[in-house]
């Protein structure tokens, strides 16, 4: 009985440690320009089958997760791509500006608070320079 583990030394991780732990691998991935796919950040944030079987939710929350963020990183390089154009062209920076340039339907624009709030940083950046 010598061989037995030793509940002491283990180290049991909760479903939200390991939620935040993949929520800073995709961001990770995504600044490094490497392809997020689901394997790399299982592999990446340390999540065996064994854990997935454990907390069957962090299956969809990685690929939920995977796709909110793909698209909020896309649309905040387009919009601070967008703002350095206008700059470049010697054009006024404004919010109708950036939406055009962007070509970002108004509607979707009016309804989601990230893509106003990103577009109000990247003018308020643009002002100070």
């Amino acid at each position: 009985m010598d061989n037995c583990l030793r509940d002491t030394d283990l180290q049991v991780k909760s479903g939200e440690e390991y939620k935040a732990q993949i929520d800073m691998v995709i961001l990770d991935i995504l600044e490094k320009s490497e392809t997020l796919v689901f394997a790399n950040v299982v592999k990446k944030a340390g999540v065996t089958p064994y854990i997935i079987n454990q907390y069957p939710e962090l299956r969809s929350y990685i690929l939920d997760k995977m796709k909110y963020e793909k698209e909020v990183y896309l649309m905040n390089k387009k919009i601070e791509k967008a703002a350095t154009n206008l700059v470049k062209a010697n054009k006024t920076v404004t919010f109708l500006s950036i939406v055009n340039r962007c070509k970002f339907n108004l509607d979707k624009v009016y309804h989601d608070e990230l893509i106003k709030n990103k577009i109000r940083t990247v003018i308020a950046e643009s002002m100070k320079n």
